[in-house]
């Protein structure tokens, strides 16, 4: 039966990516479509070096002492700084890596599809380890927000709009709104900071929502036409 929650939890994150592959972009592009597996493939190998930038900031951690806290603050930066930013910085850069690799001039939406693809690659090997130890309820939940996928396609729109403006200020604001987001609900469901309050989960409850809502727009703005600019090739 778990082993079935867990399958269906994955399903969204899959179709979302073949949708994106193989309906999105017109007219067919194959050089993108291989680019497209390239960053599904590095998006799920992103867990190795999210797994070890982990260990190193748990390792900083551990020396200044904030392991053995029972406080916000320790709570804050172990969700913060040894989670959510290890997962970002990780999957930003191998988005960059991605788009070195692709051997032909994309454009500002292929950007945005790209950086989801490789968070949706990591989606799915975190819904595979996560899956241990959770509810299925738990799972079933993680499986529908699909809240890395949301969060690459933010980071890929205003890393794509740094390309096409050459302002790297839209890169940063991508990638801090996505952290900030990260961190936030991550650290609203560890257990010092849903102890201050009854009304702590609110904090998760309401980031999870903006998650669907984001999820939402995603698939319309997929779905809609797009302005030219988001099909002129971008170049450094």
């Amino acid at each position: 039966m778990i082993f079935a929650i867990i399958f269906a939890s994955l399903i969204p994150s899959i179709l979302l990516y073949f949708w994106m592959k193989n309906t999105v972009r017109k007219p067919e592009n194959e050089s993108f479509k291989k680019t497209c597996r390239d960053a599904m493939f590095k998006g799920c190998m992103v867990i190795f070096p999210i797994i070890m930038t982990s260990f190193l900031f748990a390792v900083f951690e551990k020396l200044v002492g904030l392991h053995n806290g029972d406080s916000l603050f320790a709570s804050a930066f172990h969700d913060f700084i040894v989670l959510a930013l290890a997962e970002e910085l990780c999957k930003t850069w191998m988005c960059f890596k991605v788009l070195k690799k692709a051997d032909y001039a994309y454009t500002w939406l292929d950007t945005i599809i790209f950086m989801a693809a490789v968070s949706l690659g990591f989606e799915i090997m975190e819904a595979l380890l996560y899956s241990i130890g959770s509810s299925p309820g738990q799972i079933l939940v993680r499986g529908v927000l699909i809240m890395h996928g949301g969060y690459g396609f933010i980071e890929g729109f205003f890393y794509g709009k740094t390309a096409f403006t050459g302002n790297k200020l839209w890169a940063v604001l991508g990638f801090v709104i996505c952290w900030i987001m990260h961190g936030a609900y991550d650290f609203g469901l560890s257990p010092d900071f849903l102890a201050v309050s009854e009304y702590s989960a609110f904090l998760s409850v309401s980031l999870a929502l903006v998650s669907l809502i984001i999820l939402i727009y995603m698939i319309i703005f997929f779905a809609g036409k797009k302005k030219l600019r988001y099909h002129i090739p971008i170049l450094f």
